[in-house]
C-alpha cells in the first residue's frame, strides 16, 4: 500500500469519532454563549474534554508518526503535520491545555454575565452604542463609556494572569510567547510576513489615515467646544456624517429582512434555510447571552447558526450582512470531502467573505430604495474612509496584543494607551478598554486574519465584480461563489485559492488602491 493510501485510510477512519465529538462541542459552545449558566458551561467543558480525549490514544499517535511526510502530496502533508501537533499536545501537554480551557470558559462566564448599568438601570451593549453615536450630552456619554468599560475591568486582573498561563504553555512548546505560538501553529502565519504586510499597508494608508483622524477628531472638538477629547467624545456621528442619516432611515425598518433580501439578491433563500434548520439565528439581546456578534459552525455543510445582538442601524446590518457571510460558506462546503478538508480555507478567507458582505451596503445599491441618493451617495463614498481607519484600528489592537503577551507584567492599561497615541493618535485617561475586546479571551491572535482579510475581500470582490457584475443583482452569484470558493472547502490553501479564483497572487494592491 502507498504511504498516501496508508494516511489516508487511517485518517478517514479517525475522522468519523472526530467529526461526532466536533459536531458537540460546537453545538455546546452555542449554547454556552447563548445562555452562560453554570450548567451549560459545565456541558461545554465536558465536550471539549471529550474532542481532546480522542487526541490522547498514543497507539493512533504512533500509527500517524510512522507515515512518512515526505511521501504524502504537499496538502496531505500539511494536514498530518496539523494533527501530529493536536496529538502531541494532549500526550504531552494535556493537563495543561485542560486548564487553559477551563481558565478562558470562567472568565468568559464572568464578562458575558455582567450587565451593564447606567445610573442603576440596566442597559444592553446595543443601547450603549447607541448613545456613543447620537447622545450628544457629555455626562451621559461618559456614564454610557464607562459602563462598557467595566465590563474590561471586571476581567482585566484576570486576563492578565491568563495571558502569563498562556505564555507557560507556549515555552514547553518552544516558543517566546503564546501570541507566536498560535500565530504559526494554529494559522501557518510568520511573523516575519505579517509584519512585512502591515508595514506595506500602513505605510501607504498612513498619510490618508492621518487627514481623516485628524479630519473627525477636529469636528469632534468643535462640537463639544473642547481643545482635548477623552474616549467617551469618541464616536458620535455628527449631523455631516452620512451613516447618521441612514441610521435614522433604518430605525423604522427591520435589518433582518434588508439582510434577507440582499442575499435573495444572490440566489439565496434565507427563510428556506431557517424552514430546514441549516439556518439558526438568535440575534437580539437577552440576559446570560454574550454580546457580541458570531457565526458557530456546528456541523459544516448541514448546520450553521448566528449569535447576534442587533437593532435597526448600520452597525447591525453590518453585522448580520457579515456572519450569514460566514454561513453560507460554512454550508456551500462540499460534505463529499474529506472531514478535515470541511472548513473554509482559512480563517482568512472566510473573514474576507463576511467582511465583503458587511460592506456590501456601501459597494452596491441594497439600500437604493430606502435612501435618498444623495445621502446614499455619500454614504457609499465613506467606504474609503471606513478601509482607513480600519488598518488603524487593526494595528492597535494586532500591536497591543503581541506586546502584552511579550511582557505580560507591564501594565496593560498603560500599553493600550500609548497604543492608542500611536495608532489612533488620541491622548486619552488610562482605562481597561483592551480587556473589552472577546478576540483576546477566546481567540487569540486571531485578529491578524481581519487585517489579512481586509485585503483579500478587496481582491475577491473587484475579481466576483468584472465576472458577475453588482454580486446582489446577480443570483449567479451563490452557485458562483459555491463553485468557485465555497465547496472547495480547506483542500485549496488560501493563497493558491485567491490565485486560482482571481488570476493574480495575493498581495495589497487593490485594497491601497481602494483607499
Amino acid at each position: 500500500m502507498k504511504e498516501v493510501e496508508k494516511y489516508i485510510e487511517l485518517r478517514d477512519e479517525f475522522s468519523s469519532s472526530l467529526e461526532k465529538a466536533a459536531v458537540e462541542a460546537e453545538k455546546t459552545c452555542w449554547n454556552f454563549y447563548t445562555n452562560s449558566t453554570e450548567e451549560n458551561a459545565k456541558l461545554y467543558e465536558m465536550a471539549q474534554d471529550e474532542y481532546s480525549k480522542l487526541f490522547q490514544n498514543r497507539d493512533l499517535y504512533e500509527k500517524f508518526l510512522q507515515i512518512d511526510k515526505e511521501k504524502l502530496p504537499k496538502h496531505e502533508s500539511k494536514q498530518l503535520k496539523d494533527l501530529l501537533k493536536e496529538f502531541d499536545e494532549e500526550l504531552n501537554t494535556g493537563e495543561a491545555l485542560k486548564e487553559l480551557r477551563k481558565r478562558e470558559n470562567e472568565i468568559a462566564k464572568k464578562f458575558n454575565s455582567y450587565i451593564p448599568k447606567i445610573d442603576g438601570k440596566e442597559v444592553t451593549k446595543t443601547e450603549i452604542t447607541k448613545i456613543l453615536q447620537t447622545e450628544t450630552n457629555p455626562e451621559i456619554r461618559r456614564k454610557a463609556y464607562e459602563a462598557r468599560i467595566k465590563g474590561g475591568e471586571l476581567i482585566a486582573e484576570d486576563m492578565i494572569e491568563f495571558v502569563k498561563l498562556r505564555n507557560k504553555y507556549a515555552e514547553i512548546k518552544g516558543y517566546p510567547s503564546y501570541f507566536e505560538y498560535k500565530l504559526q501553529e494554529t494559522y501557518d502565519v510568520e511573523p516575519e510576513f505579517l509584519d512585512k504586510l502591515i508595514a506595506t499597508v500602513y505605510t501607504k494608508a498612513s498619510p490618508k489615515i492621518k487627514s481623516i483622524q485628524n479630519k473627525k477628531y477636529s469636528e469632534l472638538k468643535e462640537f463639544f467646544g473642547l481643545g482635548k477629547l477623552e474616549a467617551f467624545h469618541y464616536g458620535l456621528l455628527p449631523d455631516t456624517n452620512p451613516e447618521k442619516a441612514v441610521n435614522q432611515i433604518l430605525a423604522d425598518k427591520n435589518v433582518e429582512e434588508i439582510s434577507k433580501k440582499t442575499y435573495a439578491g444572490m440566489g439565496y433563500d434565507i427563510d428556506k434555510m431557517l424552514k430546514s434548520g441549516m439556518l439558526t439565528l438568535d440575534l437580539y439581546p437577552r440576559k446570560g447571552k454574550n454580546t457580541h456578534g458570531f457565526c458557530f459552525g456546528v456541523e459544516i455543510g448541514k448546520d450553521s447558526r448566528i449569535l447576534a445582538n442587533l437593532t435597526n442601524n448600520v452597525i447591525s446590518l453590518d453585522t448580520l450582512n457579515h456572519e450569514l457571510g460566514h454561513c453560507v460558506y460554512d454550508l456551500g462546503i462540499s460534505t463529499n470531502l474529506p472531514f478535515l478538508d470541511r472548513q473554509p480555507s482559512s480563517p482568512a478567507v472566510t473573514e474576507a467573505i463576511a467582511m465583503m458582505m458587511g460592506d456590501i451596503m456601501k459597494r452596491e445599491n441594497i439600500l437604493s430604495d430606502i435612501v435618498e441618493p444623495d445621502i446614499l451617495k455619500r454614504f457609499k463614498a465613506s467606504l474609503s474612509e471606513d478601509e482607513a481607519m480600519f488598518v488603524s484600528r487593526s494595528l492597535l489592537i494586532i500591536d497591543f496584543e503581541r506586546e502584552f503577551y511579550k511582557n505580560p507584567t507591564h501594565n496593560p492599561n498603560e500599553l493600550w494607551h500609548n497604543m492608542k497615541i500611536k495608532y489612533l493618535n488620541r491622548d486619552e485617561a488610562v482605562d481597561a478598554e483592551w480587556a473589552t475586546i472577546p478576540h483576546y479571551l477566546s481567540h487569540p491572535a486571531y485578529y491578524q486574519n481581519y487585517f489579512r482579510a481586509a485585503l483579500m475581500k478587496v481582491q475577491i470582490y473587484n475579481h466576483l465584480k468584472s465576472v458577475l457584475g453588482n454580486i446582489t443583482e446577480n443570483k449567479n452569484t451563490a452557485e458562483y461563489m459555491r463553485k468557485n470558493i465555497f465547496s472547495l472547502g480547506a483542500s485549496v490553501e488560501e493563497y493558491e485559492l485567491i490565485n486560482r479564483l482571481t488570476g493574480k497572487e495575493f498581495s495589497a494592491d487593490d485594497f491601497v488602491k481602494s483607499l
